[in-house]
């Protein structure tokens, strides 16, 4: 645009040609965009090129529809980018070119402003990116423009409104110019043949620009000057007009044009003004942390923005004048009759009066927002409200209006109080100590006592027409609601204790409520079903992920840490808890309805877990045959209504049901001809013309669909409506009923598969097979090689409690017999002390068998169990070792001795201790049998008639705890096993007696010393312990007849009746 500024003068005082004003600008613009290494002839053969593109009338032709496709393009591309300001000023620009009325000299067919519109298109570089890159700078330029556009558009109007006043002084402008800081221009030339001054000019064009740009002087300074020279005034910025037909210059004077200004079709400022970004305050770092202002309760402002200072106790107000009848302001009337009367006994102070009106709009605000006020007084602090004793209406005196509100209206505002203030209490997210279940429950409340208050709200719609009396008739039965729903609460929320306790008993209380008996019982139910919502939302994530989603640890029952498995168990209160808490606790366990939820989630806490660990519980969720499964909320309620509609009978349901129920039909017909519209034009083959008719069907189908997938919740409201329509009887508990149902139609579906898992997929049947063969030595054929290396290791080997080794010879001897599970089992040192002895009836009490298993399993087979299998394991292992120690006792015989001679002393000794090891043998081999007779019973043939974790876990703790009882191992049978350790004592010392004996039996004899004579036999014969194993044999065998003899006959053991025959016909006087 300054380049078509200068064209004004060139030269003196003669216009330039067009072809010359171009040349000048078409060198700038290459010189603009040529690089600035660019050599002189590189230059003018731009030059040269750009002039036959220019010349070439067809590129000024541009398509006027295209170049207004692409400006609406742009300015729609910046909306989308949230830049929408720079699209509003560049659609506000260009149809600022387009209006300019120096378009009209040129040819019309050339549409030369759209032509510069596409060039200046063209050279924008992605404008998106340049402006999210550099926003600040953009908008900078932005508005910079548009501000010099409105300075121009100022300076234009208030010059023609100088110009039609005054004309401008006629000034030398050349001698001005000439004489100081003008320098001659030099001409630039405008052939197109040759080119300019740079064809001649080899210098740096660079080095040039700059000594240019150096010794240029600032035009605008130029101006100014010569501005405050030609007409010397005290305006900041003077304005001159570019000069009119008529103004042309005169003589050797000649006028200096400021740039012409675009008008834009007259357009006003504001338009772009509008486009202006507010101007931000600079960046600053983030702080640490936010600074909130705390908000301040101001107590004056009810006085000062809802009341008048009518009722403040310093001003005296009375509702009617002082001319008035005096029946018309009973209140004060009454107070001077009686003070008239009393002749000066008694001096009472008039009260304050105010209109009926007046009243009543106080009472409805303490029902919304209570605070003190003309008529009642309220104590935040205690929330306490009492009525004032000095005021009252004209109508009625002090003491019989506040007799009448303290009967019918205060106790309805406190209990509307104290409602809110449970209400606020836990749904405010502030509020720790709150329960989801009580939230619920809050949110219960909330929804009955609204409707009273937008009745209330309404009720002030009335005006002068309300009175007290017909407002506290009309919303008796409202106020009896409050009261009641007021008394539900604070018997239903316990105000300490922990969180499940405080869910647990609100849900117990509430039950006890919707007895029978009780009058409120369907208000309670719906109640209780609200409630209910957040423990339904916990089954539901047990059910369908089998996690345990209870963040306000409030659920009847918890996870246990402690124990790898994660068992869940009942929750429980600690014992540092407040007597109350422990009798508010003891008291859940006489409820049915917590007996109902407790059971339900013991059970279900064993079968989601485990069947998310054998990866059948989308299987199971996948059988409902449900694409969108309700959840049990919405299934608990629509189970409680189908039940409560049989009270109903015939009458067919309420109006909006009716309403319902018919726009359901309606919907259904439609939906049903969407879809035979759908199937009737398959066979159109024109994929467009399918999609444009079967568009509008499609996207009803889809909208059906959407909003059928999410049904709306069930309020306390309709639940309520409902149960009270229904009769006017009292109902039986239903609602209990519908979740007993429920929960056990889902349990059977969970135990169905969990008992198929534990069958199928956990093969729980032959683990315990397993398990009973080994570790109760039923397949002792099997562990014979085992055990009786073991005997071997531990009498003769110091380090033989090696795990890895022990391990590794009892994986040897079950693989080829049990190729799954013989991994799976380890021995384990499990003492330290107990391993250092070479007795093998002590040594045994260091091993254990462990057997790896997964973690379903340990449900069924816990460590409990297995400690149990494996006190069974090391007994049987020691009454093993007692046989094979007495078996390999190998008989004494005197080396060259007739075998029918008479004994001597020698032989009869020896006699002595075949008759204590056939003794031991008896005694031993009848407690094996007893012990092998009782493991006899087989757990796995009990797996199939259990139906779901809990009996089958029982059972299993049945079967275990009967091994043990049968095997003498528990509390009972203490007395038992000691004389049985004194008994297994015993073979070790007879085996140490039968040693020493065989030592001095004679030379021959492969036991026998050589260094040995007689004198030595003679010794061992005078000091042998043969004569004190035999008695203690006796009294050890005469104390286990009688302990097994009270065990059969006192203690009602009959399973050890044939042990106790046995042992009591065998002993030994």
């Amino acid at each position: 645009m300054a380049s078509t500024g200068q064209s004004g003068a060139k030269k003196g005082n003669a216009p330039l040609s067009a072809d010359v004003i171009i040349s000048e600008n078409l060198q700038k613009l290459i010189r603009k965009l040529s690089p600035a290494e660019a050599s002189s002839r590189e230059l003018q053969q731009s030059e040269q090129m750009a002039w036959k593109t220019i010349r070439n009338h067809r590129y000024l032709i541009p398509n006027s529809h295209e170049v207004g496709r692409s400006l609406d393009a742009l300015a729609e591309r910046f909306r989308v980018e949230d830049m929408a300001e720079f699209g509003s000023t560049l659609l506000e620009l260009s149809g600022r070119v387009l209006a300019q009325p120096e378009w009209l000299d040129h040819d019309s067919s050339q549409n030369v402003q759209w032509s510069l519109l596409d060039f200046l298109l063209s050279l924008a570089q992605e404008p998106i990116q340049n402006i999210r890159r550099n926003w600040v700078l953009m908008n900078q330029h932005r508005l910079s423009v548009i501000s010099a556009l409105e300075v121009a558009e100022r300076r234009s109007s208030r010059t023609d409104v100088a110009g039609n006043d005054s004309r401008d002084p006629e000034v030398d402008w050349a001698a001005l110019l000439r004489e100081d800081f003008l320098q001659p221009a030099h001409s630039l030339g405008g052939s197109s043949d040759t080119l300019s001054e740079w064809s001649d000019d080899e210098s740096d064009p660079v080095e040039t620009e700059a000594v240019e740009r150096d010794t240029r002087p600032d035009i605008g300074a130029v101006y100014e000057q010569a501005m405050q020279a030609a007409i010397p005034c005290t305006a900041p910025a003077p304005l001159h007009l570019p000069p009119g037909e008529g103004d042309q210059p005169k003589g050797g004077n000649f006028r200096i044009i400021q740039p012409v200004l675009f008008a834009l079709g007259h357009r006003q400022g504001p338009a772009l003004r509008l486009n202006r970004l507010p101007q931000l305050p600079p960046l600053v770092p983030p702080m640490a942390v936010s600074h909130y202002e705390e908000s301040v309760r101001d107590e004056h402002l009810l006085p000062r923005t809802i009341h008048a200072p009518w009722w403040r106790q310093n001003v005296k107000t009375f509702a009617l004048p002082g001319d008035a009848d005096h029946l018309d302001n009973f209140a004060v009337t009454y107070v001077q009759f009686l003070n008239l009367k009393t002749v000066g006994l008694m001096e009472l102070r008039p009260p304050s009066t105010i209109t009926e009106a007046c009243l009543m709009r106080e009472i409805l605000f303490m029902f919304v927002r209570p605070a003190s006020c003309g008529f009642f007084a309220f104590d935040r602090e205690t929330r306490r409200i009492r009525v004032r004793d000095h005021i009252s209406i004209p109508t009625a005196t002090t003491y019989t209006l506040s007799g009448f509100l303290e009967a019918n209206v205060l106790p309805a505002l406190e209990d509307m109080l104290e409602l809110r203030h449970i209400i606020d209490e836990h749904t405010l997210s502030s509020h720790e100590a709150s329960t989801g279940t009580l939230e619920c429950f809050a949110y219960g409340l909330r929804d009955l006592v609204d409707p009273i208050s937008e009745l209330l709200v309404a009720y002030e719609d009335r005006g002068e027409e309300a009175t007290l009396i017909d407002f506290v008739a009309e919303f008796r039965l409202h106020f009896r609601r409050l009261h009641l729903l007021r008394g539900l609460a604070q018997d239903a929320i316990l105000g300490e204790g922990p969180q499940h306790l405080r869910s647990s008993y609100l849900l117990s209380r509430l039950y006890s409520q919707t007895q029978p008996h009780v009058p409120h019982q369907k208000l309670a139910t719906a109640l209780l079903l609200v409630s209910l919502k957040r423990y339904c939302s916990i089954i539901d994530a047990w059910w369908r992920r089998a996690t345990l989603e209870d963040r306000h640890n409030e659920f009847v029952v918890e996870r246990c840490e402690e124990d790898a498995s994660g068992y869940v168990r009942r929750r429980s209160v600690a014992p540092d808890e407040s007597p109350a808490v422990r009798e508010s606790f003891g008291k859940l366990r006489h409820c049915p309805f917590y007996r109902i939820l407790l059971e339900h989630a013991l059970e279900s806490g064993d079968t989601q877990d485990l069947l998310a660990n054998v990866n059948l519980l989308g299987e199971m969720l996948a059988s409902s045959n449900e694409s969108q499964p309700r959840s049990l909320y919405d299934e608990l309620a629509a189970q409680l209504l189908a039940q409560v509609r049989i009270y109903c009978g015939g009458g067919g349901g309420s109006p909006e049901e009716k309403t319902k129920e018919k726009d359901e039909e309606q919907g259904e017909a439609g939906q049903n001809a969407d879809e035979l519209l759908l199937s009737s034009v398959q066979g159109i083959r024109n994929l467009d013309l399918l999609h444009i008719f079967t568009r509008p069907a499609r996207e009803r189908l889809l909208e059906s669909q959407e909003c059928g997938s999410a049904p709306p919740s069930v309020q306390v409201g309709d639940v309520l409506s409902l149960l009270e329509d229904s009769t006017h009887l009292q109902l039986k508990a239903e609602l209990p009923d519908a979740l007993r149902e429920i929960l056990l139609r889902r349990q059977c579906r969970a135990n169905e598969y969990a008992m198929r898992a534990y069958s199928e997929v956990l093969h729980l049947g032959e683990t315990t097979r397993f398990l009973r063969h080994i570790l109760l030595l039923e397949a002792y054929y099997l562990l014979f090689p085992f055990y009786n290396a073991l005997f071997v290791r531990i009498e003769t080997e110091s380090g033989w409690a090696r795990e890895s080794q022990l391990s590794s010879d009892l994986y040897e001897v079950l693989l080829p017999a049990y190729p799954r599970c013989a991994g799976q089992l380890h021995v384990q040192v499990i003492s330290q002390v107990a391993c250092r002895s070479h007795n093998a009836y002590e040594a045994l009490e260091a091993l254990e068998l462990s057997y790896d298993m997964p973690v379903a399993l340990q449900r069924i087979l816990t460590e409990r169990h297995m400690q149990s299998y494996n006190a069974v394991w090391r007994l049987m292992l020691k009454v093993k070792w007692a046989v094979w120690k007495l078996e390999n006792l190998a008989f004494l015989r005197r080396p060259k001795a007739q075998s029918y001679a008479p004994l001597d002393l020698h032989g009869l000794t020896i006699r002595r201790l075949e008759i204590l090891r056939f003794w031991l043998i008896y005694l031993t081999d009848n407690l094996h049998s007893h012990i092998m007779g009782a493991l006899a019973v087989k757990f796995e043939l009990r797996i199939s008639g259990c139906q779901n974790i809990r009996e089958l876990s029982a059972r299993h703790d049945e079967y275990v705890a009967s091994l043990l009882t049968r095997c003498l191992l528990t509390e009972d049978f203490a007395p038992f096993r000691v004389v049985l350790e004194q008994l297994f004592y015993l073979v070790f010392v007879l085996h140490m007696e039968w040693t020493a004996c065989a030592r001095h039996l004679g030379d021959s004899d492969a036991l026998s010393l050589a260094t040995e004579e007689d004198g030595t036999r003679d010794e061992y014969l005078a000091h042998n312990q043969v004569e004190e194993i035999e008695k203690t044999y006796v009294r050890c065998h005469q104390t286990l007849g009688d302990i097994l003899h009270k065990l059969v006959y006192q203690q009602d053991h009959g399973f050890l009746t044939a042990l106790e025959v046995a042992v009591n016909t065998s002993v030994p006087y």
